[in-house]
């Protein structure tokens, strides 16, 4: 056994090895003094824990885990990221609701419903507004919520496996629209400048998330001002879109001239005293960043016009959010050079030459505008690659995907020849994708990789969708493949390491049965050869020693009272009854009769007790161990007890209220622990259980309890009791 260490002490490593490494989180954990927390100092941790923060702590996946009816946290180095730059590490150790508070409205049912019930939970994407870097900032994650056990049976935890993929769904998302504005291009021969760009910047405004306000300015002809052609988010013609701006002085509204000079896209703020609240698309928070991007036209150095968008209120304007504007507005150029084209050429007969160079420069800024798009699959936190034809050849693979596969040379080879390992999987999947068209999503999916010349089973997240060529004909098939094997493994271990813990209680459960079973059988013995004794013997005892039997009899009813009662609080938080409606006051008129208490004694149940929709069993012991102490340690002639109920939100606050010698400030948190007394037992009879059971009883139903007291002016016991309470089904 460890020697403790005194409280507030950090945790040694030989005291707690469960904390060792060198992570940032495992020397803050040493270093916390757990006994200001709500998890308590380390020594008092249940294996259970300490299991589950070995696990935590040595995982190079992000998990978080959740400890006790407050949710305290523990989370690993992978996961510090996720907290952004205002949630760590002040909150490690702390409630949950505190860290999460903007969440928790969401989350906390969550982890409610799997402490309520046992069962783990599964959410892939899921959208969580969070407030970790100074604003509510829209995120997602893929995530499961487990319970984790401790010995007696009851759920100690929950233990979270995570991975954050707001870059893959805005990345998808972004991609859907500049998608949708590209199919804008093959249309745009064929419908005027006006309706090109009420078009472009509709199916731009689509995508409200990422773009809450959209307006398109062309320049107008002798270039010395810029009208408004589209709007989309702010009625034409508002303070923040004025029908025209004038391109020559100082710019009014927007830096139109600034970015006409520059040819640069220009990033700026927008104040509400500027322009009044601007649109925040899907958010209630008005935008508070705008972009304008200059529209050039393709082969020509004059500008066509300018792209004004506001910013998401709930996402950062990085890089990437950066480049999806560009993008956008290379698209929407291109559509409108295309509308353009064709009207110029429909109006003059000749000029095949002018035509061949529109074209080529057209060709030009498709080049461009692919390379664009090539870099941005670069850049992408998931691994994307394209196979073409029916052979599914390489034709582009992202460094991300390389790196999945093991840093190989595959672009220009068949699939089949780069990955041989994985052809009898992956390849039947890709053949039905391109003969039918319809898109396969992979979830966990397992494939055999080759990586450093070992081959090992590897999970994936992934989607195969089919591209398709000019004539609407399959032509390929593009690959969108996240790795999550960490995460697989670490949930395959938490359910392990819960079905050892389940396995460890039943054998518990069959300890104590036989235990119990097999020590009072020898004390009712040893009763009743006491008996036996003292009748056998009567003419020749004594007074002492009659009374020396009397109390040999006591002590075995009192150590026959200590197992039962050791039993009771094992089964207190895991036995569970079906749940019926329960007139609360007779229950407790029950318990009054059960106990029969002496003549002198008055006991009030106070109109207005509640009907619950409980256990009945259960709460029949709450009442007759708190009526039954109240009745023992009385102290007095004329003991009143009064039984009450008041309302108290979402609880019942039932009380049992005595006037008798009361219990000093220093001992009331102690009474409610096993084994405690306050009274020696040869002064007053008594296993030191009952409160500790009526504890245990109502916080695994979802309820608290509470003490009122002071010396001589008696005792309030508070059962805080759920008015939805969690039951067994």
């Amino acid at each position: 056994m460890h020697e403790s260490h005194p409280p507030g002490a950090a945790a040694r490593p030989s005291d707690a090895p469960f904390l060792a490494g060198d992570g940032e989180m495992a020397q803050l954990m040493r270093d916390l003094d757990w006994s200001r927390t709500p998890v308590g100092p380390v020594e008092t941790w249940p294996q259970s824990l300490r299991t589950a923060v070995g696990v935590c702590l040595a995982s190079r996946h992000p998990i978080e885990i959740w400890w006790g009816p407050e949710y305290a946290r523990f989370y690993n180095d992978a996961y510090r990221p996720i907290l952004g730059a205002t949630k760590h590490p002040q909150f490690l150790g702390r409630p949950g609701r505190e860290c999460w508070s903007e969440i928790w409205d969401v989350i906390g049912p969550m982890l409610d419903g799997v402490r309520a019930t046992g069962q783990a939970t599964w959410s892939e994407d899921f959208q969580l507004i969070l407030s970790r870097n100074g604003y509510l900032e829209e995120t997602y994650f893929t995530f499961s919520y487990a319970p984790v056990l401790i010995e007696d049976g009851t759920i100690g935890g929950i233990f979270c496996a995570c991975t954050e993929t707001t870059a893959r769904v805005l990345s998808d998302r972004r991609l859907r629209a500049l998608r949708a504005l590209g199919a804008q291009s093959a249309a745009a021969a064929m419908v005027s400048v006006e309706a090109t760009c009420a078009r472009s910047v509709s199916t731009l405004a689509e995508s409200s998330a990422d773009v809450p306000f959209a307006l398109l300015y062309l320049i107008e002809p002798g270039g010395a001002e810029a009208r408004l052609a589209a709007a989309e988010g702010l009625a034409p013609g508002s303070p923040a879109s004025p029908e025209r701006v004038a391109l020559a002085g100082g710019d009014v509204v927007w830096p139109l001239a600034e970015v006409a000079r520059t040819r640069r896209c220009l990033r700026l703020d927008t104040p509400a005293a500027r322009f009044g609240a601007l649109p925040g698309g899907p958010w209630p928070e008005p935008s508070r960043e705008a972009v304008v991007l200059p529209l050039a036209r393709a082969g020509q150095a004059a500008l066509q016009g300018f792209l004004v968008v506001g910013a998401s209120p709930r996402r950062a304007l990085d890089a990437a959010y950066g480049d999806f504007f560009e993008l956008a507005a290379s698209h929407i150029a291109t559509t409108i050079s295309g509308a353009r084209a064709y009207q110029e050429e429909r109006v003059r007969a000749g000029e095949r030459a002018e035509l061949l160079a529109r074209e080529q420069a057209a060709l030009a800024e498709a080049e461009r505008h692919r390379s664009r798009l090539e870099t941005l699959f670069t850049q992408a936190p998931a691994g994307i690659c394209v196979l073409r034809g029916p052979e599914h050849v390489f034709e582009l693979a992202n460094p991300r995907y390389l790196e999945l596969i093991g840093n190989r040379d595959v672009v220009g080879k068949r699939l089949r020849d780069a990955l041989p390992e994985a052809e009898q999987v992956v390849v039947p999947l890709l053949d039905r994708v391109y003969e039918t068209g319809e898109p396969f999503f992979g979830n966990e999916f397992p494939v055999s990789i080759e990586r450093g010349g070992e081959v090992e089973e590897r999970f994936f997240n992934f989607i195969y969708q089919s591209i398709y060529d000019a004539g609407g004909r399959v032509e390929g098939v593009a690959v969108l493949a996240f790795e999550v094997t960490d995460q697989v493994r670490a949930r395959r271990r938490a359910e392990q390491l819960a079905h050892a813990l389940a396995v460890t209680n039943q054998d518990l459960d069959q300890f104590a049965y036989v235990a119990s079973h097999d020590l009072k059988a020898p004390l009712r013995g040893i009763a009743s050869l006491s008996e036996w004794i003292e009748e056998g013997l009567a003419d020749k005892m004594n007074d002492e020693a009659r009374q020396q039997m009397r109390m040999l009899r006591g002590r075995v009813h009192r150590l026959e009272a200590l197992i039962e009662g050791i039993l009771s609080y094992s089964r207190a938080g895991r036995i569970r009854d079906k749940a019926s409606l329960v007139d609360v006051g007779a229950v407790a008129a029950e318990c009054v009769e059960l106990l029969a208490p002496p003549p002198e004694a008055r006991i009030v149940i106070v109109d207005g007790m509640p009907t619950l929709l409980a256990e009945r069993v259960p709460l029949q012991q709450v009442f007759m161990h708190l009526i039954g102490n109240a009745l023992k340690h009385a102290r007095r002639a004329d003991p009143v007890i009064e039984i009450a109920c008041a309302d108290a939100g979402d609880f019942h606050d039932l009380t049992v209220k005595d006037n008798g010698p009361g219990i000093p400030a220093q001992f009331q948190e102690r009474i409610w622990g096993i084994f405690q007394t306050l009274e020696a037992r040869d002064k007053l009879e008594g296993t030191g259980i009952g409160l500790s059971v009526v504890k245990k009883i109502v916080e695994t139903r979802g309820g608290r309890v509470a003490l009122e007291s002071a010396p001589y002016a008696g005792a309030t016991f508070h059962v805080y009791w759920p008015k939805r309470p969690r039951v067994a089904s």
